[in-house]
């Protein structure tokens, strides 16, 4: 990138932990100017006491990425202070929902969306005026591999992260003549924050709930799968994907990226779904219930 090292700066959101904090000290470290955004600035604490022990330039603007007023006001005091320079923007805040997609409701849906597909529409919207202007930048996103496999009870999640490859391609493609760099980044499970705050639909939980059995059965599915507590390698591809002249549009990482990424597109859909069913332990479909007779018609 033109300007030298310490012109370079990055604005990542949900930096509160995990990828993102992660992400933040990782550019830090390598003498970028960092904005470190959160949705509570108190979260952001201990951040702030390690930067200064460090002598980082990192920042923890507050950025609610759910509020177009908020995004506003943050990509505004930050451009203020690069004089209109945004080297890199790495969408990163997004939560995991799970649960029946029959068991959830349109608000459960709705704020799922609105923070990992919508809430990454509000911010790179936000930073995309300067970057065209200087013709140059780069947006990374963090997907995910449930963006290109879907399991059972994890509906919610998946419709964002689905949503997300389509709408991150068809900025690639857009930005382009811009001279706007875009990435998708689609880690396999690594051991954050994002499970240990997962949030059921509020019905999924209901012991006379038909999805029951399979819901037991992805919960001990999801507790036998192995994530990875090593951020290092997903770390690495964000750096490269941040950093490269010209990067590739996705780039899975982590376990199970082989399986998901690459293989399950020659996979016929039937073999996935007998998978699925093994795995899951589906039981043949029910038969239909009885018709219900009004009592008061019976002679």
């Amino acid at each position: 990138m033109e300007g030298g090292l310490d012109a370079r700066s990055i604005l990542i959101t949900g930096s509160s932990s995990g990828i993102g904090r992660a992400t933040a000290e990782r550019f830090a470290a390598r003498g970028w100017r960092v904005f470190a955004s959160l949705r509570r600035p108190d979260a952001g604490a201990s951040l702030r006491g390690l930067a200064a022990s460090r002598g980082w330039r990192l920042t923890t603007p507050q950025l609610d990425v759910t509020d177009d007023e908020s995004v506003a006001t943050a990509v505004g005091e930050i451009l203020r202070e690069t004089d209109g320079r945004l080297d890199v923007l790495v969408n990163n805040a997004g939560y995991y929902a799970y649960g029946p997609l029959e068991e959830t409701s349109s608000d459960e849906l709705g704020a799922q969306l609105d923070t990992n597909v919508v809430g990454v529409h509000r911010v790179t919207r936000a930073v995309l005026p300067a970057m065209r202007a200087r013709r140059g930048g780069t947006v990374v996103t963090i997907g995910s591999l449930s963006g290109r496999v879907a399991l059972p009870m994890v509906g919610p999640y998946h419709a964002s992260k689905w949503a997300l490859e389509g709408m991150i391609e068809a900025w690639r493609l857009e930005l382009y003549p811009f001279g706007v760099r875009v990435a998708l980044i689609e880690p396999g499970p690594f051991e954050t924050a994002l499970y240990t705050n997962e949030r059921p639909a509020a019905a999924a939980d209901r012991p006379e709930s038909p999805y029951a059995p399979l819901l037991a059965s992805y919960r001990r599915e999801a507790a036998r799968l192995g994530r990875s507590d090593d951020l290092t390698p997903l770390l690495d591809v964000i750096e490269r994907a941040a950093t490269a002249a010209n990067p590739r549009l996705r780039w899975p990482v982590g376990r199970t990226s082989f399986s998901a990424g690459r293989l399950r597109p020659f996979v016929p859909d039937r073999l996935y779904e007998w998978i699925m069913r093994m795995a899951f332990r589906m039981r043949r479909p029910l038969p239909p219930d009885p018709p219900r007779t009004d009592p008061s018609l019976r002679l």
